[in-house]
């Protein structure tokens, strides 16, 4: 079959503008018959390209080529984008709870290198904002790369995820992974293995003589993930999910949900409960407070890890907790991007897990199973 140097480039134009802004990054500017030569193109592909560009805002043409968009339009003042030039902008789905540690630790790592650092919140109630304020950092101020936390389960998230994969400039996810049937190209992610979490939490109270584990998590992408790591390591141990007790976030915080706090009891006093993994914190410390007041004791009736350890050492007893590495990933995915913004297209997309750890404290040690 017959195949030009041009067919190859041209079968992804996304590829072939991150290699042009990566050109215009490390020269400032170039003319239109250079880019063509270099990237194996028609002169008037790169016109075509060099015009959605300049339409996003991503450079200004002049005659005969283009420069960055704020560079100065002559080939005599060419500079390079040095690092305290990188603007990068950050959308997550909320500004108050777990995300702050994140936040922290991408805006440490932008710190290091002297970028600018631009966040933006949305919302996980409501689908298409990702898209709307990743849009708006892209179109209005002038970013090189994108850190989002998109929500990835509304009918339109692969929608979003493709075209988080088109934009021509790079894109790290951050505690997020797309679905394996969702093909992408250029987007990178660095995120918590959930999944570990969940397997580290019943690896602990197993190893305390636990066989009724339940859990309680958020309907979210973080609980997802925990509990089927949750539900995977109990079938490994030859324990039944099915026969598990198992609830929503929220069920011991909120002074209106009797019915599953009630189950809890009755499961305890019948003996066909005596652990619960409880996703978020605040829902963990509730329960035991409600627990204790019941007088079951934690942990000789019911042992407890909580999921996220940002106020679990604040329980009475104090919660035994899984970490994700909150701070570790924000820096992490700030420096894969930046790495990537420095290196351009032809780099290798990253996809990065790190591991949470488990804090054994009071609520889920001294029981005889």
């Amino acid at each position: 079959m017959h195949s030009t140097v041009e067919d190859l480039h041209g079968r992804s134009p996304t590829k072939r503008r991150e290699r042009i802004l990566s050109v215009l990054r490390a020269r400032g500017a170039a003319r239109v018959a250079d880019l063509a030569a270099e990237l194996g193109v028609s002169v008037p592909t790169i016109r075509r390209d060099l015009a959605v560009l300049e339409k996003r805002g991503m450079l200004a043409r002049e005659h005969g080529g283009a420069v960055l968009s704020g560079a100065a339009p002559s080939p005599a003042k060419q500079s390079s984008v040095d690092e305290e030039q990188l603007v990068i902008g950050m959308v997550v789905p909320r500004l108050q709870y777990y995300f702050p540690e994140v936040i922290r630790g991408a805006k440490s790592a932008a710190d290091a290198v002297g970028a600018r650092f631009i966040l933006r919140e949305s919302m996980y109630e409501r689908p298409g904002l990702d898209r709307e304020q990743a849009g708006l950092l892209f179109a209005k101020s002038g970013i090189h790369g994108l850190l989002i936390a998109p929500e990835l389960r509304h009918d339109e998230s692969q929608a979003v995820v493709a075209w988080l994969d088109s934009l021509p400039i790079p894109v790290v996810l951050v505690e997020r992974q797309p679905p394996s049937g969702w093909f992408v190209e250029q987007l990178q992610w660095v995120a918590t293995d959930h999944r570990r979490g969940g397997q580290a939490a019943v690896e602990h109270l197993h190893q305390q003589g636990h066989r009724r584990i339940g859990f309680f998590g958020v309907d979210n992408v973080t609980g997802t993930q925990v509990r089927h790591g949750w539900h995977d390591t109990l079938l490994a141990k030859g324990i039944d999910p099915e026969e598990q007790l198992i609830g929503p976030s929220g069920a011991f915080s909120n002074a209106d949900e009797h019915s599953s706090f009630q189950e809890v009891v009755r499961r305890v006093r019948e003996g066909s409960l005596t652990a619960l993994i409880v996703q978020p914190d605040p829902d963990a410390l509730a329960l035991g407070q409600r627990c204790q007041e019941q007088g079951i004791r934690i942990p000789e009736d019911l042992a407890i890890v909580a999921y996220d350890d940002e106020i679990a050492l604040m329980g009475e007893p104090p919660m035994s907790a899984v970490r994700p590495p909150k701070f570790q990933v924000g820096h992490q995915a700030m420096t894969t991007l930046i790495s990537r913004i420095r290196r351009g297209p032809d780099s290798a997309p990253m996809e990065l897990l790190l591991r949470p750890r488990l804090n054994v404290r009071g609520s889920s040690v001294g029981h005889g199973g």
